[in-house]
């Protein structure tokens, strides 16, 4: 199996806190890839430094495709970009400033995808927080990367949009693409994804494909909450222990 990622005994420290410990994993190729974990697990900080935005302590990660999109979470832009502009940024690999008609379909083509044409002429500040996650989604396809690194997508849409981006998701991981998210939601996380990282404290407590790490005890483990499958509904739930973590 072809790896698009190789994380190998990543740390992050600052001052005297430990934000990631000797962190070990690696993510295939044309994955759609969850990290899991509580608030304060270092999800966020363990994409980061897999994007590149925060350098380790020690560790390093080897990056196997050659190119690459990141979605924060969320984002204030100093200027009053149009969407269509903030989209077509994200092949400024290809046209290197000279947009061409190809980049303008491809462009228009990202917005149809991710259902937000009828914002490409809106400010991206005068958005809400969901329909801004919609436009850095778009410009992360418009790129044409193989590998998009997501923090927290689905945090700021409704159910609708959710609904649609996992529909999306799926899509792109059919056409090849390798995609990995922070993700906290774990009602959605059987249908949403092929392979899972549990995250606690800055140390991996388990990965792997999604039928083997997204198990109870795994679950309980990480989020000291019991998990209660209904097999024959595909329906899980949760109920909490009550006990200090």
């Amino acid at each position: 199996m072809k790896h698009a990622l190789t994380i190998d005994h990543l740390a992050l420290q600052i001052g005297t806190k430990t934000l990631l410990d000797d962190v070990s994993f690696v993510i295939p190729e044309a994955a759609l890839f969850l990290i899991l974990g509580p608030n304060g697990a270092g999800k966020t900080i363990l994409l980061r430094c897999l994007a590149g935005l925060l350098k380790p302590t020690a560790g390093h990660v080897e990056i196997h495709e050659k190119a690459m999109a990141w979605v924060p979470l969320s984002q204030i832009l100093p200027f009053g970009f149009r969407v269509r502009e903030l989209v077509l940024m994200g092949r400024y690999a290809q046209h290197q400033g000279f947009a061409q008609d190809r980049d303008r379909l491809a462009t228009d083509e990202s917005l149809r995808r991710v259902g937000i044409t009828a914002l490409a002429d809106r400010t991206y500040n005068s958005l809400s927080r969901g329909e801004q996650t919609k436009v850095d989604i778009a410009r992360a396809l418009a790129s044409d990367a193989h590998l998009i690194l997501l923090d927290e997508p689905f945090s700021n849409l409704d159910i609708d949009s959710t609904l649609q981006m996992i529909v999306l998701f799926r899509a792109l991981r059919a056409e090849g693409r390798t995609l990995v998210l922070s993700h906290h939601d774990l009602y959605s996380v059987s249908e949403l994804a092929t392979h899972a990282l549990f995250l606690k404290k800055g140390q991996v407590l388990n990965t792997g494909p999604i039928a083997e790490v997204f198990q109870a005890p795994a679950i309980e483990a990480a989020y000291n909450v019991k998990a209660i499958f209904h097999e024959a509904d595909k329906f899980v739930r949760f109920e909490s222990l009550g006990r200090p973590d």
